[in-house]
């Protein structure tokens, strides 16, 4: 019986989840770490419909850590969390909040802070990042 209330009731926390996967992306900007990607959708979509492969955005990456040595300090503050679901079980949402880090290259540091945004789209029972507002990243 609990079983069946379990199904009844959505016992995925669509939040949490976003916020997880928020927070595995800060944590593998802050370490370069390539379990970055695990965190991205297989697309993106910008501002006026255009849409960039994953591994446009995987390159684009890898150009913004390799301009550094590492990256030191990182800290964040999560401040708003927003999603809808529509039919068909997709979804979009975002998490938006301040980072800041030290970016140190050859023994010189200087400090890349400021708003970021994730924008998630849910497809396929996963909530995946398709836009990255990100301090230090453009595109």
């Amino acid at each position: 019986m609990i079983y069946q209330k379990m199904q009844e009731t959505p016992t995925f926390n669509h939040q949490a989840d976003i916020v997880n996967s928020a927070i595995r992306f800060i944590n593998a900007w802050f370490k370069q770490s390539k379990a970055i990607t695990n965190e991205l959708n297989d697309f993106f979509i910008l501002p006026g419909n255009k849409i960039i492969g994953k591994d446009v955005i995987i390159g684009r990456l890898k150009g913004v850590f390799g301009q550094s040595d590492e990256y030191v300090g990182g800290r964040y503050d999560i401040i708003d969390v927003n999603f809808e679901l529509m039919s068909d079980g997709k979804g979009m949402g975002f998490v938006e909040g301040v980072a800041g880090y030290r970016d140190v290259l050859q023994k010189q540091s200087k400090i890349v802070s400021g708003p970021f945004k994730l924008y998630f789209a849910l497809y396929n029972g996963s909530w995946k990042i398709v836009n990255i507002e990100f301090p230090g990243f453009s595109y």
